[in-house]
């Protein structure tokens, strides 16, 4: 179940990276199979080495991961597979039809290395292949196989051919691959390109309404920097996009990490608060950011001005991912309210955006007060 969630999980902006490391898994399912086939029919040595083939290749599954070195991957894979392939063929005196699968290797990298390369790796394969044959025919020369040179040269034809029509096919697969590629490359630009614009745009106006605001009154100044606030929260999903390698989602810790830091610094100048973000990295859409974006703007607004009566306080904000659904967690240690039901009514500007925010994430707004208050807003996973 787990290598399952690992093959269908796995994200990169490069399509190739994902192909091997997908490789890994279909391997490394396939010799658990085989593993525990020979362990139940006592195969001890075959177990042995399925099971050091595994290891192997989990190793190199997590260096693939943290390396991202694609290539570097792709020898180590074949690598690993040969050799185990190699052993399996040898100790079972040739009665396995890995004899084939260990020369078509080198079809199953040719996205990741060079073809000159592959052809040379798949003449290095032949050679020990043959290396292999003749020591059989030495220790063991009642193998049929080795007894019968007809039967080697159909093995080897058929090993030829079937990789001539699959660097054909790799070839005519990788130009379409290649089209596709930059396709998607170019569609990624163009969209990176229109986050930065609606993020620069975004921050035009959230400038134009500070300078408005610096030639007014206290209170009429302090409304337009709210909205100058809200503005800016948005324009900074658009920034972390075209920042990102996904251009989908926004990292929900980071985001909150970022805002918070904004606020903190804007606006509470004369007060020791801090803000503790609690996520395990979870990645939201951009429709749905922006709407934890508006709730926890002006959330964090309300606290540093109301909420703490002496120069300090903490303010936490929590994702938490549940079945179906996720909670958005709001909680400051401030003076709270008596009636926290009448607060959530209450008909300011700052609540009714709260409300049209959860309303837009088809979730709900629960406020409680046992020390501080405690937003939770509940909407769906999706």
């Amino acid at each position: 179940m787990l290598l399952a969630r690992l093959f269908l999980d796995i994200k990169h902006a490069d399509a190739k990276l994902v192909v091997l490391y997908r490789f890994h898994v279909s391997i490394i399912i396939v010799n658990l199979i085989a593993l525990g086939i020979d362990f139940f029919a006592q195969r001890y040595e075959n177990a042995v080495i399925e099971f050091a083939t595994v290891s192997f290749l989990l190793a190199n599954l997590w260096y693939l991961r943290h390396s991202m070195l694609l290539q570097r991957s792709a020898y180590l894979f074949l690598m690993v597979i040969s050799t185990a392939l190699f052993t399996l063929i040898f100790i079972n005196h040739f009665a396995t039809m890995s004899v084939v699968f260990v020369l078509l290797l080198p079809l199953t990298t040719l996205l990741f290395i060079s073809f000159k390369h592959s052809l040379f790796i798949e003449v290095v394969l032949f050679i020990i292949m043959a290396v292999l044959l003749y020591i059989e025919y030495l220790n063991n020369p009642n193998n049929p196989l080795v007894q019968n040179p007809q039967a080697l040269f159909n093995l080897a034809y058929t090993a030829i051919i079937i990789f001539i029509f699959g660097l054909l096919y790799h070839f005519s697969i990788a130009r379409t691959f290649g089209e596709l590629d930059s396709s998607n490359r170019q569609k990624e630009m163009l969209l990176s390109e229109v986050h930065h614009r609606v993020k620069n745009n975004l921050n035009v106006i959230a400038s134009i309404i500070g300078l408005q605001a610096n030639s007014l009154h206290k209170d009429e100044k302090e409304q337009l920097l709210k909205s100058k606030f809200r503005i800016e929260s948005m324009a900074m999903v658009h920034e972390m996009l075209y920042k990102s390698d996904d251009l989908e989602n926004i990292d929900f810790y980071a985001y909150m990490r970022k805002l918070c830091d904004l606020q903190l610094r804007m606006c509470s100048k004369n007060q020791k608060i801090t803000a503790s973000i609690i996520a395990h990295h979870e990645q939201m859409p951009l429709d749905v950011m922006i709407q934890l974006g508006i709730i926890a703007n002006e959330l964090l607004t309300n606290s540093i001005k109301y909420a703490f009566k002496s120069s300090q306080g903490n303010i936490t904000i929590a994702l938490e991912h549940q079945a179906d659904h996720f909670l958005f967690i709001y909680s400051d240690d401030g003076i709270g309210s008596e009636n926290p039901q009448e607060l959530l009514k209450s008909k300011s500007l700052g609540l009714k955006l709260i409300h049209l925010a959860a309303r837009q994430l088809n979730g709900s707004v629960t406020l409680t007060s046992p020390q501080g208050l405690h937003y939770t807003i509940e909407f769906k996973n999706g």
